[in-house]
């Protein structure tokens, strides 16, 4: 049989069985082929793409798990995303729900805070807002992350800006500078003054979560060391809320390290409106639970697995 009466026969067949629900047996009688052939037949429709099967799943619904988060932190809003295998897919997840969070609490003249974080920049780069905001966004913590990558403070602000429809500004400073002299030197200079006091203004802010093991990316960028890490763990920290290292209780654990940064400080972040936070995976959870018993947000954004592990116990 030649390959294109073949593959009229195999349309013939799979219609039968697909649309008309007939079984393969009841084909076979109808058309005078054995079952064995039909069974062959079918599965070459598949191989041959005659026959493409699409699952058409509903979309994952978390509002008991929301629910549960809100009530146990007593905060805004919980958004929950399907636990993805990769990094990647999670934060277009969490970017959906963020551009549509944005698109209800934004307006035109509100000030917009942001943080930094791999996160942060990987949302940013996956938000897709329904409608152009004029807005201000303004880093809320010193240049962290290396210029040109993306990830530097001032580069994710702008990321944002321009995919909501505002404008950025830039904070020409390191976030983490070698001492207290050199910070309050930077911290002083004008630019840098008018940066930190616009901090007034914000409706909305974005804020980093970061663990403090050797893996995070504050180490591997270099602005800290493991041996930081260490005498920070000794004295309770389990992260940091936009570098205010704070414990599982969500107090900020000041330190010799507070004096060499650069940051909005922690009673003007509790301040904020409407404070996101965005993190998921194992080693976020002790942060994620100070940051919300701290009430350094009250809007968060994770995955299914990370919530599961927030609301167990206390």
């Amino acid at each position: 049989m030649a390959w294109t009466e073949k593959k009229k026969l195999i349309s013939k067949i799979s219609r039968l069985y697909y649309i008309s629900n007939l079984t393969q047996q009841e084909i076979a009688n109808k058309l005078n082929l054995s079952r064995t052939k039909v069974s062959r037949y079918l599965d070459m429709a598949r191989k041959e793409r005659i026959v493409e099967v699409k699952i058409n799943s509903p979309d994952e619904s978390y509002e008991e798990l929301e629910c549960a988060v809100e009530k146990k932190y007593k905060i805004k809003e919980c958004a929950i995303v399907p636990s993805c295998e990769s990094k990647e897919e999670t934060l277009k997840e969490i970017a959906k729900k963020l551009s549509n969070i944005f698109d209800r609490i934004l307006k035109d003249g509100d000030y917009l805070g942001i943080g930094w974080g791999t996160s942060l920049k990987g949302i940013a780069d996956y938000l897709d807002v329904s409608r152009n905001i004029s807005i201000k966004v303004i880093p809320i913590i010193g240049g962290l992350g290396k210029v040109g990558t993306g990830v530097h403070t001032n580069s994710v602000a702008r990321a944002v800006a321009d995919k909501i429809g505002g404008v950025s500004y830039m904070i020409n400073a390191p976030a983490v500078l070698d001492s207290k002299k050199a910070r309050e030197v930077i911290e002083n200079e004008g630019s840098t003054r008018e940066i930190i006091n616009m901090a007034d203004q914000i409706n909305t802010a974005m804020v980093g979560m970061g663990d403090i093991s050797s893996e995070s990316t504050l180490v591997k960028t270099g602005n800290f060391s493991a041996e930081e890490f260490n005498y920070l763990s000794s004295l309770g920290v389990v992260g940091d809320v936009n570098l205010i290292f704070i414990n599982e209780d969500g107090e900020h654990i000041k330190s010799k390290t507070d004096d060499r940064i650069i940051r909005i400080s922690a009673s003007k972040i509790k301040k904020i409106k409407n404070k996101i936070g965005v993190g998921f995976g194992d080693k976020k959870v002790k942060v994620i639970e100070g940051a919300l018993k701290g009430k350094f947000i009250n809007i968060l954004l994770t995955d299914e697995d990370t919530a599961k592990s927030i609301t167990r116990g206390d």
